[in-house]
């Protein structure tokens, strides 16, 4: 009985890491793709590809309207991936659904981060 008992707690231990390590790999791709996102988006691969052609353009038409709001959001993206991280080797270790309201509130931000450059900032 001693020995089922054992492999039990060796197979819930090994379960618990790789959920831990997936949780991590998914806040750090939830990060990198953020930050990818943000960065192409202030700074686009060719000149005239981030605006529609209407006129008058839109206020974030330009590089320099969009670096401020993508260097904002950089900090918030990297402080957000850090405390999810602390989080996850913390309390996430335990509860679950932190770990669920931890990635989903990374993913949120993320996205939000996205939109604050593309339309270049908070407007006034």
């Amino acid at each position: 009985m001693g020995d089922a008992d054992a492999s039990d707690q060796g197979t819930t231990d090994t379960l618990r890491a790789v959920v831990l390590a997936l949780e991590l790999v998914a806040a750090a791709a939830i990060a990198a793709w953020a930050l990818v996102s943000i960065w192409s988006a202030a700074y686009p691969p060719e000149p005239g590809t981030a605006c529609a052609l209407v006129h008058p353009p839109p206020p974030a038409c330009s590089p320099q309207a969009r670096f401020t709001p993508a260097f904002i959001s950089a900090i918030v993206i990297s402080l957000g991936y850090s405390a999810v991280t602390a989080l996850l080797l913390t309390v996430g270790r335990r509860n679950g659904l932190v770990a669920v309201w931890a990635l989903g509130g990374l993913l949120l931000v993320s996205v939000l981060a996205d939109q604050l450059v593309t339309w270049g900032g908070v407007p006034g």
